[in-house]
């Protein structure tokens, strides 16, 4: 927390260590309940006596009550760790070094794009004769990397391109407005349906800039 001021990753972590601390006070009274009933849950006498108890009864309510709260602690646990797992994956742009962040995670979506591409014109070269007598919707879901995958990744460049030129622009006083966009790289054949010639003709339009042999 820098000067006093709780960033949104500083509010979620707290969150995180509020439901972890409220599951803990949870457990440790359920734990408290059972401990106090052991005399009576371990007396055979006392759980197998025929008719209604009252105090047996309240016991079993009491009980009851103490493993639902288990249940529930159990379920803040497992928020908790969903949060922190958003934590572990998420930039947020009050982070102090959100701009670093995000150059690097580009850099990363950038390797993945052009290991995917060279592995498939690795793929088009091993196999060109098999490809060559498919159709060409065939021939990219033949490919170790269809077309959605370039289209996912071109989208979520776009997404991070645009916040890192967001971010850069508010923390750099008169930066010009300039935004970072991707084509999508499968756009046209995303909007008409699989396998008919309209989709064949669009999907060929999409990948003509790809490279080939």
């Amino acid at each position: 927390m820098a000067g006093g001021v709780m960033t949104y990753r500083d509010r979620r972590e707290a969150r995180a260590d509020r439901l972890r601390g409220w599951a803990g006070t949870r457990e440790a009274r359920a734990e408290a309940v059972f401990k106090a009933g052991e005399p009576f849950t371990s007396d055979i006498a006392f759980n197998t006596q025929p008719g209604h108890i009252p105090f047996r009864a309240k016991l079993i309510a009491r009980e009851d009550r103490a493993y639902e709260s288990i249940v529930k602690a159990a379920s803040m646990r497992s928020r908790a760790d969903g949060i922190e797992g958003q934590l572990a994956n998420a930039i947020y742009e009050d982070d102090p070094d959100a701009v670093e962040q995000l150059r690097a995670r580009i850099a990363r979506l950038e390797t993945e794009r052009d290991a995917a591409k060279a592995v498939n014109a690795a793929y088009r070269k091993e196999h060109k004769a098999e490809l060559k007598a498919m159709t060409l919707y065939q021939r990219d879901q033949a490919l170790p990397y269809p077309g959605y995958h370039f289209q996912n990744l071109s989208g979520n460049l776009s997404r991070q391109r645009a916040r890192l030129a967001r971010l850069e622009r508010a923390t750099c006083e008169g930066a010009p407005d300039e935004t970072s966009t991707d084509d999508d790289m499968f756009g046209p054949a995303d909007a008409v349906p699989a396998g008919t010639p309209e989709f064949e003709q669009a999907l060929a339009a999409s990948v003509a800039h790809l490279p080939r042999d």
